[in-house]
């Protein structure tokens, strides 16, 4: 068996306060839009940090709505279960530019004034819409300072103009960690260089959407990472200090080198090859999986085609012991796994049907042909 870290849980962000709201001073950044109406399905939301919703202590909300912004009130009345109650949302006043679609900031502006109901699940918190018209899927945003985690610190990876990499050199003390947070795409080459002046700074490098599991682990690689990314979003790398070292408040100065290179490999048009309304997933199906940790033997497979050569990025999911969702992320390329979001070293064999994946001989996944290839 693998010594490497299972996925940690999620804690429910949602921090009861004196005056019974649960959600005062927390951030949320939005998933996924889920419709009641099959024709238009579940809205998967390409960068939750472009749509956020901030509960002040006031009764007051501030909005992220791409590129506008919104305020407004809001009410809650937590129910004696703790984890659901009603919500309502007074008037959003937003801003009026014309943002890039698909105008997700239009519709969330006006669905908004239909909120009636809340859920916190697994960390998560679900917006129920009047009569049945849908859920909002939120993922909480911890940011420095904040009740949700004090220790945690967000900053972006910003790459002079021209160039394609940068340097960062800065200071972490004690339980202190930095998630140092840039959007690359699959396809692209990242190289991550880490070099601190305690021997107990590490970094982590999570995929999109992985608040904890890691698909690069600096302890066991020298501090260094150079490989292909599988798929398109925000990528994290987490500096922090091992726990001990944190323990008693130690200080590192380091240097963090990030680079990106190489081109995208880029989603096949909708038009050439039909998607999931609100997806960019080309095609799905249910596979054969032996996923670590999981009593799961059947996975749910989708995949965004990047051509009709073998080259796509093949998503399996697969729910927990606790019911959570999980996922692996595999990079083909021309027919040929080459890269996935985990630390394991990926192996495969070829059928007639497909192909057996494997991570490290410890979990495996049979990736069937004509999900890769289309037809």
């Amino acid at each position: 068996m693998t010594r490497f870290l299972a996925l940690a849980t999620v804690l429910l962000a949602g921090i009861a306060q004196a005056d019974g709201n649960p959600f005062a001073g927390t951030t949320w950044q939005l998933l996924s839009i889920q419709s009641m109406d099959d024709a238009q399905g579940t809205t998967k939301v390409g960068d939750p940090g472009h749509f956020t919703l901030e509960f002040g202590r006031d009764g007051r909300v501030a909005f992220r709505l791409d590129c506008n912004r919104g305020t407004g009130d809001y009410t809650v009345k937590p129910a004696s279960d703790g984890a659901t109650g009603t919500i309502s949302f007074g008037p959003i006043a937003a801003t009026r530019a014309l943002c890039p679609p698909p105008h997700l900031d239009e519709r969330i502006a006006r669905d908004m004034a239909h909120v009636r109901g809340y859920l916190l699940k697994d960390g998560k918190l679900y917006l129920t819409l009047m009569a049945d018209g849908g859920i909002y899927e939120w993922a909480p945003v911890h940011t420095a300072g904040t009740e949700q985690d004090k220790d945690r610190v967000v900053k972006p990876v910003r790459f002079t103009k021209g160039t394609s990499e940068a340097v960062i050199r800065d200071r972490i003390v004690g339980r202190q960690y930095v998630d140092y947070q840039l959007r690359a795409a699959a396809g692209q080459r990242m190289t991550v260089n880490l070099k601190g002046s305690n021997g107990a700074n590490y970094f982590n490098l999570l995929p999109p959407d992985s608040p904890h599991a890691a698909m690069a682990v600096g302890e066991l690689n020298g501090n260094r990472f150079d490989g292909l990314l599988p798929d398109d979003g925000v990528y994290t790398i987490r500096v922090f200090l091992l726990r001990s070292a944190g323990r008693r408040n130690e200080v590192s100065d380091y240097t963090l080198s990030v680079g990106i290179t190489g081109s995208p490999l880029k989603p096949v048009a909708a038009r050439a090859d039909a998607v999931f309304p609100g997806t960019p997933y080309h095609a799905r199906t249910t596979t054969k999986c032996e996923p670590l940790y999981a009593k799961a033997r059947e996975c749910e497979a989708w995949v965004v085609r990047r051509g009709f050569d073998g080259t796509a990025t093949v998503e399996l999911r697969w729910p927990s012991e606790g019911n959570q969702e999980m996922k692996r992320r595999i990079l083909f390329v021309k027919g040929e796994p080459k890269a996935a979001d985990v630390p394991q070293p990926m192996s495969f064999t070829r059928n007639e049907r497909g192909w057996r994946v494997s991570f490290n001989g410890d979990e495996h996944f049979d990736i069937p042909e004509p999900l890769v290839y289309g037809g």
